[in-house]
C-alpha cells in the first residue's frame, strides 16, 4: 500500500495518483488559502464518489505551515492542527527546522534542506524528530526542478538524511509535492530512484508506505482522544 501525503492542486489528482497505484494521498494547502477549505471538501467529496465504496483509497486534507519564526510556527500549529488531517512545515531556515522537530503535533518537516548546502537536519535535530515522530520529507519535486548540475547537490542533501536516519530512526517519508499529473511518479518508479540517493528497496517501500500510514492512523486515534487517557470508542455496528 502506497501513500503521497504531499499533493498540490485539483482534488481530481487523486484519481491518477490512484491509478498509478497509491491507495492515498494528502491534497495540501498553503495556510492562506484555508479559508477555501470548504470548496476543497466539497470538491474531494465529489471525487470519493468516483471511487467504488468498498474502495480503500483514502483522501486527507493538509495544511502547510509557513512561518515566521518559532514562535510563529507553534501559534500556527495549535491554530490549525484540529482542523486538517495533516500538519507539514515548509522547513529550510533551521530555527524553523529545530522548532518542528520539537512538536509533537507536526506530521511533516518538508525539505528541510531548501536552499541550503547541507541537510538542515543534524545530530540533535534528528534526536528530537525520533523522539516526536515528526518525519523528515524527501521531497521529489525539489530534486527534479534544481538545475541538472546542482543536483549532486540534492543527492548529498538526500544521502545525509538516509545516513542520519540509520543512527536516530527518524521517520523518512518521499512526496511528490506534484501540483499537476506530470509531477506524479508511479511508486515502483520512485523506490528505483531512491536507490541513487542510498536507500534500499525496504526503505524506500517504507518511506512510501509505512510511515505515511501511520501519520494517518496517528490523526485517527488523535481526533478519538478528548481528554488526557480518554478516547471515544466506536459503537457502531453494536445494537442500542
Amino acid at each position: 500500500m502506497f501513500y503521497d501525503l504531499h499533493i498540490q492542486g485539483s482534488p481530481k489528482m487523486a484519481l491518477h495518483a490512484q491509478k498509478l497505484g497509491y491507495n492515498g494521498t494528502a491534497l495540501v494547502l498553503n495556510f492562506k488559502d484555508y479559508k477555501d477549505k470548504s470548496a476543497i471538501i466539497k470538491d474531494v467529496q465529489n471525487i470519493r464518489n468516483h471511487f467504488q465504496h468498498d474502495s480503500p483509497f483514502q483522501i486527507k486534507v493538509g495544511l502547510e505551515i509557513q512561518a515566521r519564526n518559532p514562535t510563529d510556527l507553534k501559534k500556527q500549529v495549535r491554530k490549525f492542527r484540529d482542523k486538517v488531517d495533516v500538519i507539514l512545515v515548509h522547513g529550510g531556515d533551521l530555527k524553523i527546522n529545530r522548532a518542528a522537530t520539537e512538536e509533537p503535533r507536526i506530521d511533516i518537516l518538508c525539505h528541510p534542506y531548501r536552499n541550503r548546502y547541507d541537510s538542515g537536519i543534524n545530530h540533535v535535530l534528528a534526536v528530537k524528530a525520533a523522539e516526536n515522530k515528526v518525519s523528515i520529507e524527501i521531497n521529489l519535486k525539489y530534486f527534479l526542478l534544481t538545475r541538472p548540475n546542482q543536483r549532486y547537490r540534492v543527492l548529498n542533501q538526500f544521502r545525509q538524511i538516509v545516513k542520519l536516519q540509520r543512527k536516530y530512526k527518524f521517520p523518512v517519508i518521499i512526496t511528490s509535492d506534484a501540483d499537476s499529473v506530470y509531477d506524479l511518479r508511479h511508486p515502483h518508479d520512485i523506490i528505483a530512484l531512491a536507490s541513487c540517493f542510498g536507500m534500499t528497496n525496504d526503505e524506500a517501500i517504507r518511506s512510501l508506505s509505512s510511515v505515511p500510514l501511520d501519520i494517518i492512523d496517528k490523526n485517527e486515534i488523535r481526533r478519538q482522544i478528548i481528554l488526557p487517557g480518554v478516547r471515544l470508542v466506536n459503537d457502531e455496528g453494536q445494537g442500542s
